[in-house]
């Protein structure tokens, strides 16, 4: 055998083609709209009726290694065991997150469901990308439910390196053992020929994956002999042996080189021909020419540091530029493994103390945690952020436990992720799309919401709008054009948040628009194929759980009592200023003032009124002429004072008021006063409607998250807490260079306790952790 080391050649190497059609091109053109991946960490897999499922978002840039930040609508929806949409919501990220939360109501009954992550953009391309997770759903006295068992015989699949076997020629066959419920096992087996000759033998893992070297002969057939764990045995053919063609043999698993080798026979017309190998991944690729030289065999020997982290996909093509082989390998060269070290400190009351440090990495790292009982049996998930975003994107078949392969990585894993890739023949990426299929860009990255608006009887002289404040965007103009219409990009509302129009009228007061108002952006009320599920067992029934959920597991039958509070004027600081004292405004406030003027007048200030016309001063004496105060909404500076009048208390959330200005030197002489108005109004009767504004509801905005809380389960020490239960959830939690930081739990009386760590660092490096800790 002959072995080259090949420098890789840069796109420019095309040119050797002439007239050919460009595989480079045409590939890198498929790839040029970035991919992106998401994944969703879920406190549990398994939930109790009355629970939240919580969860954490991660967006990644699959070209890039990096969180994603170029989508922040993220639409999570759960689906039934048939596909059909049950909830939805949207979710905003920031920095490449998000995180929420879905209340398991009473419209769930026990069973089989899904938990469905996706983004517009996903649209654009043929390959679904959305992140989808099997749940299951436990309800009130109606828990023990047994999976049928099946009829469908045992599956052994023989799955040649590179797509085929050749004859008279090395060849690397994998195989794949899986039970009568898909799941792989172990087996053993012996190759005969077709005269009973032995020729080899093999054996699978845990997971029913092996594989074994062949060099058959031509007009011979092969016949495996299979023995189960069990003792059964079965016989099974090899798959169809090629007289002619080129095999393929990859060793990954070297430190800081690839060899491939290449195997054909004297059958194959070889003579003068040059093939061309491909190295890709996610759009980036190189190539690199060969030929045989009347040889049968050739090596190439690639170093890893001029390859991909992650999964590459060597694609070897002939002289007519057709793909004859293709085969995936791990790539683990610039992969770092960083470790979070977790540890508890103290038992303070009812919570316990734990401290957080990270070990290999000086970036900034962003955690998310679960906690829950040692013995728990509710955190199954397919897949753990690592193989989420370095396996899940190029695999088309399906892979039992892909987590495992990350999971406390060693040589035998390392050895046994080579194998899987082996058995999955050829990547998700078909070349007949990439060569005629290329995707369009239908559906942009979506960053929050459009907001369009027209008036509808234009008001003379009024060329802008007054936009209220909201949770988060401060109050502003906006310009209307000629046709008095506007558009508002990338807005970000609330769930059920009102959004408030005003215009100024001649005198400069608020007064309410005649507009229509509407709302862009993409709704998601789709459906899961749930028969077309990679990586996802698709059975529709409960597991046997073995146990009946009871009414008195949750205090759900406490009462609660309406609190007594003692109110008093709370002054507080405004950090927007050194001096002032800021009111937070209730309906006492609206009862007594009714007016704002009314509550500057008897705060420090001389207010005259007059048809629509308000003039505030300070009321203090100076020998010098004191000028107006500055005057701000959601700190928005306002001209004039016109602005305030008839302006109702009710939709003010809180008041600063500083007789000295003393914050803004000279400019504040005459004082300040800043006014917060509300993100929802103090009154929601009826019709109300306010005279100031016109108000809106976006049909779809974003949830917001709420505080994790842990279930009021009535005891810690049963079975099904300790199988079921969930003690907390930490969905972010950042590790600063060699800092510790802390963060507490309840303390259930649980002896030890498992967390599992999910988190992407700055640089892009994957955290995916399981710790067991004795805590009592």
């Amino acid at each position: 055998m002959k072995y080259i080391l090949l420098p890789l050649m840069l796109l420019s190497s095309y040119l050797l083609l002439g007239q050919q059609k460009n595989i480079e091109d045409e590939y890198a053109a498929y790839f040029t709209l970035p991919r992106e991946s998401l994944y969703l960490h879920l406190n549990k897999t398994t939930y109790l009726s009355g629970e939240e499922i919580w969860f954490k978002g991660y967006t990644y840039d699959r070209k890039n290694h990096l969180s994603s930040k170029a989508t922040t609508n993220i639409n999570v929806g759960i689906y039934d065991a048939n596909g059909n949409q049950l909830k939805k919501g949207l979710f905003q990220a920031e920095n490449g997150y998000t995180k929420g939360n879905f209340f398991i109501d009473s419209t769930f009954t026990s069973g089989i469901y899904y938990i469905k992550a996706t983004t517009n953009w996903m649209k654009n391309f043929k390959e679904d990308d959305s992140y989808i997770q099997k749940i299951e759903i436990i309800t009130l006295n109606n828990s023990k439910k047994k999976i049928p068992k099946t009829n469908t015989n045992y599956d052994f699949q023989f799955l040649p390196e590179g797509g085929h076997i050749v004859a008279n020629t090395k060849n690397n066959i994998g195989l794949k053992v899986l039970d009568k419920n898909g799941k792989g096992i172990k087996a053993t087996g012996i190759i005969y020929d077709d005269s009973g000759t032995e020729i080899t033998t093999f054996k699978s893992n845990s997971l029913g994956l092996g594989k074994f070297l062949l060099t058959p002969s031509i007009n011979k057939t092969y016949t495996s002999k299979i023995t189960l764990a069990n003792g059964e045995t079965v016989t099974k053919v090899i798959p169809k042996i090629h007289t002619k063609g080129v095999s393929v043999i990859v060793n990954s698993l070297l430190e800081k080189i690839v060899i491939i080798n290449f195997n054909t026979n004297t059958e194959t017309s070889i003579q003068n021909k040059t093939y061309k190998l491909l190295i890709h991944q996610n759009g980036k690729l190189k190539t690199t020419f060969f030929t045989f030289e009347g040889i049968k065999d050739k090596a190439i020997i690639l170093a890893k540091e001029e390859l991909y982290k992650g999964v590459n996909t060597i694609t070897l093509f002939d002289e007519n530029d057709n793909p004859i082989l293709e085969r995936m390998f791990f790539n683990d060269y610039d992969i770092k493994n960083t470790s979070i070290a977790i540890s508890k400190i103290n038992t303070i009351q009812d919570s316990i103390i734990f401290s957080a440090k990270q070990f290999n990495t000086t970036e900034t790292t962003n955690l998310s945690i679960s906690i829950l009982p040692k013995t728990t049996e509710a955190y199954k998930p397919n897949h753990s952020i690592i193989s989420t975003f370095y396996l899940k994107p190029f695999l088309k078949g399906v892979i039992e436990n892909p987590q495992y392969y990350f999971n406390n990585i060693d040589k035998k894993k390392k050895y046994e992720l080579d194998i899987l890739l082996l058995t999955q023949g050829w990547s998700k990426y078909r070349w007949n799309d990439i060569f005629t299929n290329p995707p369009k860009q239908t559906h942009p990255f979506e960053n929050g919401i459009t907001i369009r608006g027209t008036l509808n009887y234009p008001v003379k002289n009024v060329d802008s709008l007054f936009l209220h404040s909201t949770e988060f965007h401060s109050a502003q103009f906006i310009k209307l054009d000629k046709k008095k219409q506007f558009s508002i990009h990338n807005f970000y509302l609330k769930e059920n948040e009102e959004i408030h129009f005003s215009y100024l009228d001649e005198k400069g007061a608020l007064k309410k628009p005649k507009m229509y108002v509407s709302f862009s952006v993409s709704k998601v009320n789709d459906s899961i194929n749930t028969n077309n599920l990679i990586d996802i067992p698709t059975d529709k029934n409960t597991a046997n759980t073995n146990f009946e959920l009871t009414d008195d597991f949750f205090y759900n039958s406490s009462e609660n009592l309406d609190a007594v509070v003692l109110q008093t004027k709370k002054r507080e600081r405004d950090s927007t200023l050194r001096y002032g004292i800021v009111t937070k405004i209730t309906k006492d406030d609206y009862y007594h003032y009714s007016k704002i003027t009314n509550f500057i007048r008897a705060n420090g200030f001389s207010v005259k009124e007059d048809f629509g016309q308000v003039k505030i001063l300070v009321d203090r004496f100076s020998y010098t002429p004191i000028p107006p105060p500055l005057i701000f909404i959601d700190n928005v500076e306002i001209i004039n004072a016109n602005m305030l009048y008839n302006y109702p208390m009710d939709i003010i959330e809180k008041i600063t008021i500083d007789t000295t200005g003393a914050s803004f030197g000279i400019r504040g002489f005459g004082g300040v006063i800043k006014i917060y108005t509300r993100t929802t109004p103090l009154f929601k009767t009826g019709n109300y409607s306010n005279p100031m504004y016109n108000t809106s509801v976006a049909p779809l905005a974003f949830k917001k998250a709420k505080d994790y809380y842990a279930p009021k389960y009535s005891a810690y020490i049963n079975n099904t807490f300790e199988k079921y239960g969930g003690i907390s959830w930490i969905p972010n939690l950042n590790l600063i260079n060699n800092e510790v930081k802390t963060f507490k739990i309840l303390d259930t009386q649980t002896k030890e306790v498992t967390l599992f760590i999910e988190g992407i660092s700055k640089n892009g490096d994957l955290i995916s952790e399981r710790k067991t800790i004795q805590v009592r």
